[in-house]
């Protein structure tokens, strides 16, 4: 255990095993003087530049009276304003700050006390989400926290299904990786963002960094992942931008007017709609005048994700939702007494993945397995897809994009033009190949129950295709896909192919 000092004053004991890692920082629990816990972002990289610093200076100051006011009133991450994770102090070394202290993620946004409780989870398919009620009553709270920082002219930067996380009962969601928060102006010159959450307008070079606009495009895609469960969204392909697809036909007209401003052209800004305006409009088409579900507005919602549900259902279970149960009261997160203006840094560390899961000593195995392939662990791979001869020549799929979550994992410049080969499911997995330009093929994998996957190149063979990652071994063949284990023990599964579904 080390000890270190805050810029506060205040003393912190810090633990010697990381807490999680993520791209630009390490992050390890530890406790204050006073015996709270706490956690330390230590960067990878000290930060040195003056202005960073004192962008980071004003907003831990901003957070620390925030948390402290929050926490003394028994508010904290009830509120619009604390349900930011906001730095409360800062670690110098010299003249350079090597990490900050943050608060610790209320456990009630965590999964079985290990992780943090992405939004991954609530749009993904495959991750099992919640019923309408709920995935609408978090996204309100989402647009409360952006409509928050949006009135103190504050901008995220790297919005994603990552750096937000949610509780179910009672709905509400909160906003991590926030030691990059800064003010609208000047517009950031430098930043992070995340694969398949960039603003169209940095992907085509018209911006430095992802600004207050940037922040907007993100909240939509949010939303239209979170209501709808989308798979996909809006992407350049070969070019040419492709919009958003994929709406309920019932859908509230001014809801998907909404939509079309803030997705349909990539490269408008004043037209992206405000948090505040997402907010009211959710609230309009979803709550009545005491707070409480329409029914009819959500039953939109819950038929329309049953097309995605269904794919993804295990071969027992029948394609039907229940009838959600009565939802409560949705009361609006209180707003802040106070609204301090301040100006962020633009560093971040991405949020470590869900931990795996499972019902049983072979579906634990399984999860293991594969989770290790993900981490790099090991992997290798066969594949003979229906749709193409055994020199993987021509998609199956007549040419349509790879899909964008997918396609966000590929090498840069090969995105815009991959292709969708095959899509395959089984009762546990989740199995898209597809083909870039340069004619090579990718498998992206996952379970079902799980938002993390993996995408690695595979190499074509007589009989199909081959990606070696160590001693793991996934066959696919046919109508199965057998996976083998270092120790020689293989499982076999029934492969659907749900291409031409998609």
């Amino acid at each position: 255990m080390r000890h270190l000092s805050g810029s506060s004053g205040r003393r912190y004991a810090v633990d010697d095993a990381e807490l999680n890692s993520g791209g630009q920082a390490r992050l390890y629990r530890c406790r204050d003087d006073k015996g709270v816990v706490r956690v330390y972002k230590e960067y990878r990289t000290p930060l040195a530049d003056p202005a960073d610093i004192a962008q980071l200076t004003r907003i831990q100051q901003v957070g620390q009276a925030v948390v402290a006011r929050a926490e003394a009133a028994g508010s904290f991450a009830e509120t619009a304003d604390s349900s930011v994770n906001w730095p409360i102090d800062i670690v110098r070394s010299g003249r350079q700050v090597s990490g900050v202290v943050v608060p610790l993620i209320p456990g009630d946004f965590m999964r079985d006390g290990k992780s943090p409780r992405t939004l991954d989870f609530l749009s993904l398919a495959r991750a099992n989400p919640p019923r309408a009620a709920v995935r609408v009553g978090v996204l309100i709270r989402v647009c409360d926290i952006f409509a928050f920082l949006e009135s103190e002219q504050l901008l995220h930067g790297d919005v994603s299904a990552k750096n937000l996380v949610w509780r179910p009962s009672p709905s509400h969601a909160y906003l991590i990786d926030s030691d990059g928060i800064r003010s609208f102006s000047p517009a950031p010159a430098h930043g992070v963002c995340t694969p398949g959450w960039e603003d169209p307008r940095l992907q085509g070079q018209k911006i430095r960094a992802h600004d207050r606009y940037s922040d907007r495009y993100a909240l939509a895609l949010a939303l239209y992942k979170g209501l709808f469960l989308n798979p996909g969204g809006p992407q350049y392909v070969g070019g040419t931008w492709s919009r958003a697809s994929g709406f309920p036909q019932r859908l509230d007209p001014k809801l998907r007017g909404m939509f079309a401003r803030a997705l349909d052209q990539p490269l408008a800004t004043d037209d992206r709609p405000t948090a505040a305006q997402w907010r009211s409009a959710l609230q309009a088409v979803y709550l009545d005048g005491k707070g409480n579900f329409r029914r009819p507005a959500l039953d939109v919602l819950d038929t329309y994700a049953q097309g995605y549900r269904a794919a993804f259902a295990q071969p027992k279970a029948a394609a039907r939702i229940p009838a959600p149960a009565p939802a409560p009261a949705l009361v609006p997160a209180r707003r802040p007494a106070q609204r301090p203006v301040h100006q962020p840094p633009a560093r971040r560390a991405a949020p470590p993945p869900p931990p795996p899961s499972g019902d049983s000593y072979g579906w634990w195995a399984l999860v293991v397995v594969l989770v290790l392939a993900l981490i790099g662990g090991g992997g290798y791979l066969v594949f003979r897809g229906r749709g193409e001869d055994g020199a993987g020549h021509g998609p199956s799929a007549g040419g349509r994009p790879c899909p964008a979550e997918i396609a966000a994992d590929l090498p840069s410049g090969s995105r815009s033009d991959a292709v969708l080969l095959r899509h395959y499911l089984t009762d546990r997995h989740d199995i898209t190949l597809c083909r870039t330009a340069d004619d090579r093929v990718y498998y992206h994998g996952g379970l079902l129950d799980r938002p993390d996957t993996m995408t690695i190149p595979a190499t074509r063979t007589d009989t199909g295709y081959r990606a070696s990652r160590g001693d793991y071994l996934y066959e696919i063949d046919g109508d199965r896909v057998r996976v083998t284990v270092p120790d020689g023990t293989t499982s076999s599964y029934r492969l659907t192919d749900v291409t031409d579904a998609d």
